[in-house]
């Protein structure tokens, strides 16, 4: 038997716009446009057939998750998991891509962000590296695909989507807002493969 996953990113904050490094310190609504995202997201899932929907606990994720559920054809329940919570990043949090990028240096950051397993525990000061990010995570979608539901909802954030990615070896692409990752998990192999619908 298998399951599908549906992993959504959150809508656009004026983080986002700003090309700020927004983790789980910053606790961001979503701003006009992001909100617009979330309503055409609610829009294009309808035919999902998902039964639940578990979300990150950060605003920004539940406000996107509050749109898909109350479009869907009966309201669907969400289901608030502190794992799904965006990555930590430490000090860098609330500066702008370009501050990171004269602080650390691009080779720094894109090791942060999409890194290989032999750079797999490099984070930015006081933050989570994306082994941690993506041990709870795993660990988060584990316990979730053992439920009953067979299409599901997940809404969570750009590190997390990123972390999983490598984490899976899945193809490595741009997360942006309200973005889809379509993953199936097969209960007899107990592995996720990624779905390009």
């Amino acid at each position: 038997m298998k399951k599908d996953l549906y992993i959504f990113r959150h809508g656009e904050t004026d983080y986002n716009l700003e090309h700020r490094w927004q983790g789980c310190g910053l606790d961001a609504v979503l701003n006009e446009n992001g909100e617009e995202q979330a309503r055409k997201l609610a829009e294009k899932v309808l035919s999902l057939g998902m039964t639940v929907l578990y979300c990150s606990p950060l605003v920004r994720a539940v406000q996107t998750a509050n749109k898909i559920a109350c479009r869907s054809a009966t309201e669907l329940p969400i289901i608030i998991l502190q794992d799904l919570r965006e990555g930590d990043f430490g000090e860098v949090e609330g500066m702008t891509f370009d501050e990171v990028r004269a602080r650390f240096g691009d080779t720094f950051v894109e090791n942060v962000c999409w890194p290989s397993f032999d750079n797999w525990d490099i984070h930015f000061p006081g933050g989570e590296s994306k082994r941690e990010i993506f041990g709870r995570v795993l660990h988060c979608l584990n316990r979730i695909v053992c439920k009953k539901d067979s299409v599901i909802g997940v809404v969570c954030h750009a590190g997390v989507l990123s972390a999983l990615k490598c984490g899976l070896e899945l193809k490595k692409t741009p997360n942006e807002n309200c973005s889809v990752l379509h993953l199936q998990y097969d209960l007899e192999t107990k592995k996720f493969v990624q779905i390009f619908d």
